[in-house]
């Protein structure tokens, strides 16, 4: 048996020697009891992953154990299952992008020579592009960091918003008014793990308490993943769509439309 299965299985142990239940433990963490037995099971892999730490330390208080102590036996089950691989060779930089750079000195060279007045706009456009290729050579993160929820959500609001006024500037242009003709309301009666996909290009992903409520807007369409489906009722531009599921069960890919709500 591997080790998240028995760091499952010693959780179920000791919460049952407790004599606490997962209702009392669902009730007191506000964590659906789906996500709780895949806990006890060891299937770690079906818990949204930024709340996975999160997760376990609401369990162990509520089941009267160490949080510390449990994520550090947590740690060690997933350190087991995934040893981290034998150091390799220091390989030397690969040669990309000193190649990208010459490219970039020759497209800037070219266009100082043009006497049109987009040029500069372009010339802010490369460098602008330079510096976002040069930032993602840097060194990454290892494996994911433990959020809370409030702070997922502003600093998303936060990128969205502050990303406009930028590409503005560099193209010149003026604020142009809203154009997304769909609004999609959502509240919860219950605990809810929820991927929103805008239009196919920005992708949003939330874990709500019970009692939350939200909007999105959208140009075209939404599409939808839940868990716990049952767990809260949705409206489109003001018509009421309901609940897109039964309580526990797992939606994906649900997409809504101005033409689709209808069937849902």
């Amino acid at each position: 048996m591997n080790a998240l299965l028995l760091f499952g299985e010693d959780l179920k142990k000791n919460r049952q020697e407790k004599q606490i239940s997962l209702t009392q433990v669902a009730a007191s963490t506000r964590i659906h009891v789906r996500f709780l037995e895949a806990i006890e099971d060891g299937r770690f892999s079906v818990l949204p992953k930024p709340y996975v730490r999160s997760f376990i330390r609401e369990y162990a208080v509520a089941t009267e154990l160490n949080p510390e102590e449990t994520l550090r036996k947590y740690d060690a089950a997933v350190q087991e299952e995934n040893p981290a691989p034998a150091p390799v060779e220091q390989q030397p930089e690969h040669s990309d992008n000193a190649f990208s750079q010459k490219q970039q000195e020759k497209i800037v060279s070219f266009l100082r020579r043009l006497s049109v007045p987009f040029a500069g706009v372009i010339i802010v456009l490369v460098a602008v592009l330079s510096l976002a290729n040069s930032g993602s050579t840097g060194t990454k993160s290892d494996g994911l960091k433990e959020i809370s929820f409030d702070r997922a959500v502003q600093e998303s609001e936060a990128a969205v918003a502050k990303l406009q006024p930028v590409v503005n500037r560099v193209l010149g242009a003026t604020p142009s008014a809203p154009v997304d003709s769909l609004r999609l309301e959502m509240t919860t009666v219950d605990s809810l793990w929820l991927v929103v996909m805008i239009d196919d290009h920005r992708k949003e992903e939330y874990l709500f308490p019970p009692k939350s409520h939200r909007r999105w807007a959208a140009k075209e369409q939404f599409t939808l993943t839940l868990g716990n489906a049952g767990s809260a009722t949705f409206r489109l531009n003001g018509k009421d769509l309901g609940f897109l599921g039964k309580p526990g069960a797992v939606i994906r890919n649900a997409l809504i439309t101005e033409s689709t709500a209808p069937n849902l």
